[in-house]
């Protein structure tokens, strides 16, 4: 649930990730959104959990870094935000997100 008491759309799950011209690997994504109506737009953000281990310790997963996510309805754009306690990369959405919206 969001601040305002309503059901947050998502996906929880694996999903493919690809950063850069690196090849995709499969890891499990903790993925959510809903309508802002402040902003009259629809954001959505997550956790990507084992990138760092997945990809290699010499991969740039720093702030900013743009990765795509294949999910169960399609593939979106994403940006690092930082790292959670737990090592898992916090993300916010750029494109539609690759989850449907009901």
């Amino acid at each position: 649930m969001n601040e305002h008491g309503e059901e947050e759309e998502g996906y929880r799950g694996p999903a493919d990730v690809v950063v850069g011209d690196r090849p995709a690997v499969t890891v499990q994504v903790q993925l959510a959104g809903n309508f802002e109506p402040i902003s009259g737009r629809y954001v959505w953000h997550g956790r990507v959990r084992t990138l760092t281990d997945a990809l290699g310790a010499d991969t740039d997963l720093s702030a900013g870094t743009e990765l795509q996510i294949a999910g169960p309805e399609g593939t979106a754009t994403a940006r690092i935000t930082g790292v959670d306690l737990w090592g898992s990369h916090l993300v916010d959405g750029v494109t539609p997100p690759p989850f449907s919206r009901v």
